[in-house]
Parts: structure tokens; C-alpha cells; sequence
């Protein structure tokens, strides 16, 4: 299956880098690279040895040379560039977060259902032989009924280093760049909140720097939730049950090693596996089956639940008042 399917890549920055690396590491044929930048497309398929460079995303989807792409650009223009994917009949794997608002992620799904194509959000996390197994432990019941979540994604990440977080025409701030990533790992554990309790510390121009989170579900389960760009947190998750927990290492979105304990403490499973590269190449693998399945939706990561997690968050920065330039 491996090469047989043709990827494209549209916006080739520095997540698009580590994206096509670890695809690569794992056989996949990335086929044709695109940027609005004729020398960014170059230097990137140079890099990579990708063998087909176009200088408009248009003339990439016109082309009827690859199969599938994936969108590394801002959150901002992932509405646009969606629908315009979706239109040309092309599958579509979509960096995270998947849109500005649950508003847009509805657009993109119902475009994507109408046309019968492949849309999947990249929540690599999900894909990670470490969440497997994580999600294997899980519905065995070892740790008993889940009660709470309580995980971080907070970093140190000054506006010189991801000026984009700072911008609010970008979608920036915390929240759906990296709370993305606990308030999707809460959603896959609970499903939809009942109730939302936030706080946050907003900057001058109105973005979140750092926001704290109570989400409550039916029989009193909680998740407890940070993100935040304006300081170095632990980045860990703590999984609690009625018969045990797990304690997920830095950082618990990626590929972690996380301990399993019993309710006197005692260690069942220590899970330490390793992987190459950064991991990202299993959620583009998952695609791939996917297609060969003729599916138009995945049952790990469905569009219905992109538009829900995106709902959460829309929800969340109403609580603390954070607004988008544009959207």
C-alpha cells in the first residue's frame, strides 16, 4: 500500500517539514509540493526530493497528479483552502486545529460529505502507538470507570519565536493551537462537556495567554485543563479511575511513556515504546487505509467530532472573551 497513493503538500513551513520527514521515514509518496512561494517550494522540494513543484495551490489541484494532500498553513485560511481542496475532488488531511470556529468546521464537513471526498483533521496524537495502547488499557477497565482528566499543554513560546500565535488574524493565543490538543484528548475520553468553567489571562491585543479549564460531564466526571504560551509547564496528563490511573509523561500529545497504577499505587505497566521520528506519519498512514477502504471519514478522528471539539473551544474563549480578527 505503502507509495501507491500520492500526496500533495500545500504550505511547506516548519510543520510541514517534520510532516513529510516522518512520511517519508515511513514510505509514503509524497508526489508534489505547492506553496505561493515559487522559491519556497523549490528550496522545500529540493530538501525532500519531491519531484513535481507548482507555484499556485490551484495549479496543484488542477493538476489530477496526486490523490491526497495535506494543509500545513494557518488556521486562518483553512476554511478557504478546504472548500477549494474539497471542490476539486482531491482527499484532504487538515493541520490542526481544524478551523477558526466551529462555524467553519461545519462548512468544511458538509462541503466534504456533499462531494463524497476524504477530510480528516490532523490530530496526529491519536494515531501514536503510545495512545493505542494508552486507549487499549483504557477499554480493558483496568483502571476501573474514568473520573477525572486532569493534563496541560503550556510552553514558553515568545513572539519572537511563533510571532503567529501573537497575531489575532491567525487564530492566535492558546487556546485552539495548544489546548487543541487536551480539550480533543478530554472529547476522545468523555465526549461533549455538560458544563464549561474558564479563566484566562489575556495580552493587550486580546489573545489568551494562558487559560484554565473545568469541564464537568454526566455522573459528575470532570477534566481539569491548561494551555498557555507565556510559560513552561509540565505538558502531562493524569487519568484517573475508580480502580487506578495513568500517569502520562512530558509531553502526553506526543509519543510519551506513561505509568499504570492500581489504587494502592502499585505499578501494573510501564510503557516506554519507541517509534522514528516525531510520530506523524501514522496519522498519514491512517489516511491511506482509509482511502483503500473507500471511507470519507475516519472512525478515529470523524468529522462530526472535529466540529464538536472546535465547538468546545468556541464555547471556552466566549468565557473568556477572545476573538478572531476575520472570522
Amino acid at each position: 500500500m505503502a507509495g501507491q497513493i500520492k500526496w500533495g503538500i500545500i504550505a511547506p513551513g516548519g510543520i510541514a517539514q517534520i510532516q513529510v520527514a516522518d512520511m517519508q521515514l515511513a514510505g509514503l509518496n509524497i508526489h508534489a509540493i505547492a506553496s505561493r512561494s515559487p522559491e519556497k517550494a523549490k528550496e522545500f522540494a529540493n530538501k525532500f526530493n519531491i519531484p513535481n513543484v507548482f507555484n499556485s495551490y490551484a495549479d496543484l489541484l488542477a493538476s489530477g497528479e496526486v490523490d491526497v494532500v495535506y494543509v500545513a498553513a494557518t488556521q486562518n485560511v483553512h476554511l478557504e483552502l478546504a472548500l477549494q481542496i474539497i471542490e476539486s475532488g482531491t482527499h484532504l488531511l487538515l493541520e490542526k486545529p481544524f478551523t477558526l470556529n466551529a462555524k467553519q468546521a461545519k462548512q468544511i464537513a458538509a462541503a466534504a460529505k456533499e462531494r463524497g471526498v476524504f477530510v480528516m483533521e490532523a490530530m496526529w496524537t491519536r494515531f501514536l502507538p503510545s495512545h493505542v495502547r494508552l486507549f487499549e488499557i483504557l477499554n480493558s477497565g483496568v483502571i476501573g470507570e474514568i473520573t477525572q482528566l486532569i493534563a496541560d499543554h503550556t510552553q514558553y513560546i515568545p513572539e519572537a519565536i511563533a510571532p503567529r500565535l501573537y497575531k489575532s488574524e491567525l487564530g492566535g493565543g492558546s487556546i485552539i493551537d495548544l489546548g487543541v490538543y487536551p480539550i480533543s484528548f478530554a472529547h476522545r475520553i468523555f465526549g461533549a462537556p455538560v458544563s464549561i468553567a474558564a479563566k484566562a489571562k489575556l495580552n493587550e491585543d486580546g489573545l489568551d495567554l494562558h487559560t484554565g479549564m473545568l469541564f464537568e460531564y454526566t455522573d459528575g466526571r470532570q477534566a481539569v485543563l491548561t494551555s498557555g504560551i507565556d510559560s513552561p509547564g509540565p505538558i502531562t496528563a493524569e487519568i484517573l479511575g475508580t480502580k487506578g490511573r495513568i500517569a502520562m509523561d512530558l509531553s502526553f500529545y506526543e509519543q510519551s511513556t506513561f505509568s499504570v497504577y492500581d489504587h494502592d499505587r502499585n505499578l501494573i505497566e510501564r510503557y516506554e515504546g519507541k517509534i522514528q521520528g516525531r510520530g506523524m506519519q501514522y496519522q498519514a498512514i491512517h489516511v491511506e487505509e482509509c482511502l483503500a477502504a473507500g471511507l470519507t471519514q475516519s472512525n478515529i478522528m470523524s468529522l462530526d467530532e472535529s466540529v464538536a471539539v472546535m465547538s468546545v473551544m468556541d464555547q471556552v474563549r466566549e468565557l473568556i472573551g477572545v476573538t478572531y480578527i476575520g472570522e
